[in-house]
């Protein structure tokens, strides 16, 4: 009855975090070392949803969430950005306008480039290549790649956002000390 069907996100992360956690209760086995994000559309209830297990086996649902070093001050900006439904709707609207106050998926993807660039920092870090995926209608509501030409775009985007408020910054800086 429930063979030949698909897995719904939340059961999958689920399942995966039981499976993680298993890891670490025996001296047997080796806990995994790496935190996993289950992005996923389910077609029953026509919801998207982002899930993260960590290495201990714990999972939770997030709008945006952020893994590895850097992890925090990620998140913290991740967090000023339009991307949960409910602090929309915490506005007051019909859920059409809540919509609107969303940013889009391109924009999420200009928006995300920026961050990971202003928080990567050249002189203790090494070079890194971005690439992105992601999940959306525009994809019909498939896992795939984010064209190269679109993320070049939007790092290009993000350097210049980033240079101009390091340059409103110094003449911030310079008119307090005047």
């Amino acid at each position: 009855e429930t063979y030949g069907t698909k897995i719904p996100p939340e059961t999958l992360a689920a399942r995966l975090s039981t499976y993680v956690h298993y890891f670490t209760l025996h001296g047997a086995l080796r806990p995994f070392g790496a935190s996993t994000l289950v992005a996923a559309y389910d077609p029953a209830t026509k919801r998207h949803s982002l899930h993260m297990v960590e290495p201990s086996g714990v999972g939770y649902e997030y709008f945006g969430a952020a893994a590895g070093r850097g992890r925090q001050p990620a998140r913290t900006e991740m967090e000023k950005l339009a991307i949960n439904p409910k602090t929309a709707s915490a506005a007051g609207g019909s859920p059409e306008e809540e919509d609107d106050n969303l940013i889009t998926v391109a924009e999420g993807v200009k928006q995300l480039a920026k961050i990971i660039h202003a928080l990567h920092d050249e002189a203790k870090d090494k070079p890194f290549e971005l690439e992105m995926s992601w999940l959306s209608e525009g994809t019909g509501w498939k896992h795939a790649g984010v064209p190269r030409h679109v993320i070049a775009e939007a790092v290009e985007w993000a350097k210049k956002e980033i240079a101009e408020a390091e340059e409103e910054s110094e003449e911030d800086d310079d008119e307090m000390e005047e």
